[in-house]
């Protein structure tokens, strides 16, 4: 059964240390450290979460960088087993990381991903992240990017919106 904890320095290494081919380059694209990221995250993050496993350990790692304030930068990394997290950590970020963000005084969340990434576009989509804009030549060897983002004002229309859809109104 996979479990969701906040992360510390030993988990997100062990991600990193078992990191999905995709995911290694796309962060060799954006010129990552690989060497000090688990160090650098764990220091910088207003918060960090990983699903983990008892079979398998760690699977994946997610949080966010205050840019400045109001805004912050989005990660997201995992293993192989990414798919048997994806359902709690979409669960876990629409239940508890957006809510956060509004209460935090978040109005922006801002991440980057090759443009070639069709699992990163459907994961953004179903955390109520969309597509910004292309960023062209974006990467180390020239690879083309497409900025998300996820604003605070659309997540209130948001979850208006799929109250409606589920039936559920809020009493007046």
């Amino acid at each position: 059964m996979t479990e969701i904890a906040n992360a510390d320095r030993g988990m997100v290494q062990a991600v990193l240390d078992n990191l999905r081919v995709a995911d290694a380059e796309e962060m060799a694209a954006c010129g990552t450290d690989m060497t000090t990221l688990a160090h650098m995250l764990m220091r910088h993050s207003q918060f960090a979460f990983c699903a983990w496993d008892f079979d398998c350990g760690p699977i994946s790692v997610w949080g966010m960088v205050k840019k400045r304030p109001g805004v912050g930068a989005g990660y997201a990394f995992g293993t192989d087993d990414w798919g048997r997290a994806v359902l709690p950590m979409v669960r876990q970020i629409r239940g508890f990381v957006l809510p956060y963000l509004v209460d935090a005084g978040i109005h922006r969340v801002e991440a980057v991903a090759m443009r070639k990434r069709e699992d990163v576009r459907r994961f953004m989509a179903l955390i109520g992240a969309r597509p910004e804009g292309i960023l062209s030549n974006y990467g180390t060897e020239r690879e083309d990017f497409v900025s998300y983002r996820w604003l605070s004002d659309e997540y209130g229309y948001h979850r208006a919106e799929k109250a409606k859809a589920d039936g559920a109104y809020a009493a007046h």
